[in-house]
């Protein structure tokens, strides 16, 4: 729900609303005061002229600005305002003139200012109450903006982390399923894969949960899922790798790469006798990062199903909206027996 500034609450609103009151019956007053020290006519003379100033100021702050002004109807909001201050002048001088002697026949009043200066008097009044009801305003949308922008980075930050969430996981799922099958097969490799497992665990758990993280700790980590994944595999596999520039100072998002090299096992290094090949290519250029994967097809070892399958690819197609808005391209193809993936981040 929307908070509400404190400035808009009722009582400190109708406490502004008298302080401007009080204030500007204070300041004619010493206008008005005939001698050295204001005396009670010139106390009864500021208050009528202000009984006359008052309903015009609200007529025009309640009905005509937020009517008119507020629909970009501005002519007819100008010709409004002009019989509004017309109407007024005329009121104030009557009264002063005419009306003053049956309501205070102990006094004699007159009106000080012409016609003329007394319609720049509401001029000025309609002017400055409008400039400070448009700032409160201003002030009330900026702070709706504030709560806005906060309220949709809790929410980014919210569905970063459900996707982090899901990631691990469904990467986790995948790789107990192979382990899952080396134990059937009473694989001697087992140990060595539960503890590589293990590490990778490690990461996710202690190291994952920062925005950004080292290159150089997420490539290892990226060492470590290919170290896990060729136990599993056949011998048969053909994997290259190619590392241009400099990997020490740059800082990625973490998680962001195993999905692609998830998904180049599950599909170019099934668990069989055929051939298969992995290409894996990573160049970093300043803050420039390309990463690119290609992997053969081959019988796919295939571990998901239903609405999990595909989970993986549209959780980074996700993340990587969120992280690198406007900063990131990424192509997904395949031919007849390829995939390929080709990532560039400015980082």
């Amino acid at each position: 729900m929307q908070q509400q500034h404190w400035f808009q609450r009722p009582l400190p609103r109708l406490a502004q609303h008298l302080a401007f009151w009080v204030l500007s019956y204070f300041v004619f007053l010493h206008l008005f005061k005939s001698g050295d020290r204001p005396e009670k006519i010139d106390y009864i003379y500021t208050a009528i002229f202000h009984a006359t100033v008052l309903p015009a100021v609200y007529i025009n702050l309640l009905l005509l600005f937020p009517r008119f002004a507020n629909a970009r109807r501005w002519p007819i909001y100008l010709l409004t305002v002009i019989a509004l201050i017309a109407a007024f002048t005329w009121l104030n001088e009557i009264f002063f003139q005419d009306w003053s002697k049956y309501i205070f026949p102990n006094y004699f009043f007159i009106s000080y200012f012409t016609g003329w200066e007394i319609s720049l008097f509401y001029v000025v009044y309609l002017s400055i109450t409008c400039l400070l009801k448009l700032s409160k305003s201003w002030f009330a949308i900026s702070e709706l903006q504030r709560q806005l922008l906060a309220s949709e980075k809790e929410k980014v930050q919210i569905e970063l982390k459900a996707l982090k969430a899901q990631i691990n996981p469904h990467f986790f799922f995948n790789t107990l399923n192979g382990i899952y099958s080396m134990s059937l097969a009473r694989d001697e490799r087992l140990p060595a894969t539960v503890l590589q497992l293990s590490q990778l665990m490690r990461y996710f758990l202690y190291e994952s949960g920062a925005d950004l993280v080292p290159l150089e700790k997420e490539w290892q980590m990226f060492q470590d899922y290919i170290a896990l994944q060729k136990l599993r595999t056949a011998s048969n596999l053909n994997l290259e790798q190619r590392i241009e520039g400099e990997i020490r100072d740059q800082k990625i998002a973490p998680v962001l790469l195993v999905t692609f090299l998830e998904n180049a096992f599950k599909h170019g290094a099934p668990l069989s006798n055929q051939s298969s090949l992995i290409r894996i290519g990573l160049n970093v250029q300043g803050n420039d990062f390309h990463f690119s994967i290609e992997n053969t097809k081959g019988q796919v070892d295939d571990v998901e199903s239903g609405a999990w399958k595909g989970m993986g690819l549209e959780n980074v197609r996700r993340r990587l909206a969120l992280l690198y808005p406007g900063r990131h391209t990424l192509e997904i193809q395949e031919d007849s027996d390829r995939f390929f993936v080709k990532l560039h981040l400015q980082l």
